[in-house]
């Protein structure tokens, strides 16, 4: 895979851009194991998962590898004070078993989260 990084060179936030042609089998697997080793080395050098932008769809099955489920636990009650009717993005943010298989894989390193 080619991977393009545009970045903010100030504070180290970094996009990276990862190149594929979905028409090719088994590209797009490259490209999410991609992502998730280019966030796990972020992370394992001080970084956090997200920036400014928050943890979208794309991130949410990666939550656990920063966060505990006790932290998420407390970032769920936060919101609710603020969000009590998770009216500001919905769906996002938090990780959602059934929607993350990560959560509730068989082996998985983040099964038990």
């Amino acid at each position: 895979l080619r991977i393009a990084n545009v970045f903010h060179a100030g504070d180290g936030n970094l996009h990276p851009l990862v190149l594929f042609d979905e028409d090719n089998e088994g590209d797009l697997d490259r490209v999410h194991e991609a992502a998730r080793r280019i966030l796990e080395a972020c992370i394992q050098a001080g970084g956090s998962l997200s920036g400014e932008h928050g943890i979208g769809v794309e991130k949410q099955g990666m939550v656990p590898l920063q966060f505990s489920r006790d932290d998420v636990e407390v970032m769920r009650r936060v919101k609710t004070v603020f969000d009590p009717d998770d009216v500001c993005n919905p769906g996002k943010l938090f990780p959602t078993p059934g929607q993350c298989l990560e959560l509730t894989a068989t082996g998985s390193r983040l099964s038990g989260w």
